[in-house]
């Protein structure tokens, strides 16, 4: 059995077919974006980006698989563009039918089990009905059948309204809310008439409860809430719930997509306080301790919920403001060789070295260390501080511009400089005149500028963190903006602009674009001061939670979050309503198990976790 939904833009209308035997689920299309943000049936939900702004969003089974995936209408030009899975891409076939300024339906209008692309004639309120897709590329031809139902200025729906497998046309009057549908594909007067919802709302049309029959619902785009009813009659919704912003076109369909289901609410548990300004929370792969990074030079060891009375490393380090002990990695073979790499500054360089455990698993050992790298800082600021070991076991090096304002000695996007950087390195192997490696795909490795540059165009990259081949760069602004870029981890050479760019604000020009990854997110200094980066959520305590990036800034206190996904930001919210405020934000974390937590200059240390 298929099922025809209806999506509505500026008077525009998009009915979109959904296979049998399975319940219905809603979506919300921005036509000005190409975002699609689909429901699942335990109320998570997916985005996926689709089309051109201005293109018409329907739905359909196109392959007769029983999965209803997107297809899009250029009202300009009459073509039909349809995708066969709900991801990202291109269209997998196009087509002709129709004339410039006709509405596409969507639906099985025939039985035989697979949907097609039909048009509805605002001007003459008709119906014109294929049964057959056709050959990718080409015209469709005359309709196989047309037929007449409703007034001009109707809004035009679909559905299987009485069982028989067969999608018949429905109509919304939205003078006055009335809903007028047909069980057949012929000119007649309705078979069902009742009145639903207001004026302005935005019908669609679904199986809500599975018992075989479509009935009809309703999208509010001033509240972004759905209306849903399980009988084509007068009443209240069965159902309601907001999907979105509101400044979208409803779809719907089953779109299969198997999501976890949505996280429950979160709060912060405390595991650990009285430390001493802790800026980092890390944990050796497969290990169940917790090693705790302290600005001054320790790093203290959570184990069993208690901190144990000796440090793992104590560090000599010039401490204060921006320095002192910054970051902490360990080697992705930590569990057989034993090594771990710091940053650290001591008086005005800052410096990578590499330790080893003693034979003591809760010791490291001091005198193992083997300085890898050092780096004059002209000021004391901006030290940058983070390391991570990305997909292919290199050490990633962050280094801010090198201090003061708005980047006295242009470092950040010199690329012979090491300042204002993310550097990589193979800390397996030696090169010339250095005791680690170049990595081949480096992309000055060849020359140009310093081989260790991987990235440029940073002021202060305090924290990033790197998830399923991407990296999450949070860096922290100069007078007006903070702000977190999601680029590929594969993209050598990216220059985040800095410094004539501060995050999308021109900071010193010219300002051209041409050459510059832009943030995905962005804020001003109204919501904060200070961007403190986080991790992506890897953890098996909280499935819904999966692949969700955490980040904070270090003023106004307050966690935020978003899920990275088909290219975009999507689910972007202020967490603060959940985990409150944390005073002096300085960091987040994870344990080997992929939890985050978060740590406060205070001396706390807070896990993420299910209310």
């Amino acid at each position: 059995m298929k099922y025809l939904r209806v999506a509505l833009v500026l008077g525009l209308v998009v009915l979109i077919a959904l296979p049998a035997s399975a319940t219905d689920t809603v979506g919300v299309v921005d036509p000005t974006t190409g975002n699609w943000t689909l429901r699942s049936e335990n109320t998570n939900s997916k985005t996926i980006v689709y089309g051109n702004p201005g293109d018409v969003p329907f739905m359909g089974d196109w392959n007769c698989d029983g999965v209803d995936t997107p297809g899009l209408y250029r009202r300009s030009d009459g073509f039909a563009y349809l995708r066969n899975s709900n991801t990202t891409g291109v269209a997998n076939i196009t087509f002709l039918f129709g004339n410039p300024g006709d509405l596409p339906i969507a639906g099985d209008f025939d039985g035989d089990g697979c949907d097609t692309v039909s048009i509805y004639r605002p001007s003459e309120a008709r119906f014109y009905v294929i049964n057959e897709l056709g050959e990718d590329g080409g015209g469709l031809g005359r309709a196989d059948f047309s037929f007449g139902f409703g007034n001009p200025g109707d809004i035009p729906v679909s559905g299987d309204w009485d069982g028989d497998e067969i999608d018949t046309p429905g109509l919304r009057r939205p003078s006055d809310g009335f809903v007028y549908l047909r069980n057949s594909n012929t000119t007649g007067f309705a078979d069902i008439s009742y009145f639903y919802g207001d004026p302005g709302d935005l019908p669609t049309a679904g199986d809500w409860n599975d018992d075989g029959a479509d009935t009809f619902g309703l999208f509010r785009p001033s509240t972004g809430t759905f209306f849903l009813k399980n009988t084509n009659r007068t009443g209240v919704a069965d159902a309601s719930f907001s999907l979105g912003t509101g400044a979208g076109l409803p779809v719907s369909g089953d779109f299969n997509l198997n999501l976890p289901p949505p996280s429950p609410p979160l709060a912060l548990q405390e595991v650990a306080a009285g430390l001493s300004r802790p800026v980092l929370v890390a944990s050796p792969p497969g290990d169940s301790r917790l090693f705790v990074v302290e600005q001054g030079g320790d790093i203290e060891i959570l184990s069993g919920g208690t901190t144990l009375p000796t440090p793992f490393l104590d560090l000599g380090v010039t401490t204060g403001g921006e320095q002192g002990l910054l970051g902490l990695a360990f080697h992705p073979q930590y569990a057989s060789n034993g090594k771990f790499y710091v940053n650290y500054t001591i008086n005005s360089v800052s410096r990578i070295s590499e330790f080893t455990v003693s034979s003591n698993p809760n010791l490291a050992n001091l005198g193992s260390e083997r300085v890898l790298l050092q780096v004059q800082q002209p000021f004391s600021n901006h030290n940058g501080g983070m390391l991570h070991f990305d997909q292919n076991g290199y050490l990633v090096i962050a280094f801010g511009d090198g201090g003061s304002g708005g980047d006295p000695g242009n470092r950040a996007e010199n690329p012979s400089s090491l300042l204002g950087k993310l550097l990589r390195i193979d800390v397996n192997t030696t090169s010339s005149g250095r005791l680690y490696g170049i990595p081949g795909t480096n992309p000055f490795a060849g020359g140009g500028g310093a081989p260790e540059v991987y990235m440029l165009g940073l002021r202060n990259p305090w924290r990033f963190a790197i998830d399923s081949g991407r990296f999450y760069i949070a860096d922290v602004g100069q007078g007006s903006r903070e702000e977190v870029t999601v680029v590929s981890a594969a993209a050598a050479g990216a220059n985040l602009g800095w410094n004539t760019w501060e995050g999308t604000s021109c900071f010193q020009g010219p300002c051209g674009t041409a050459g510059f990854t832009f943030p995905q997110v962005e804020y001003t200094h109204a919501n904060g001061c200070s961007v403190t980066g986080g991790f992506v959520y890897r953890g098996s305590a909280i499935p819904g939670l999966v692949g969700t990036y955490f980040y904070g800034d270090f003023c106004a206190g307050r966690i935020h979050s978003f899920v990275f996904e088909g290219g975009i930001v999507t689910k972007h919210q202020d967490r603060a309503g959940e985990l409150g405020v944390v005073s002096q934000l300085s960091s987040f974390g994870y344990d080997s198990a992929g939890e985050v937590y978060v740590t406060s200059l205070t001396g706390q240390v807070f896990k993420i976790v299910a209310r």
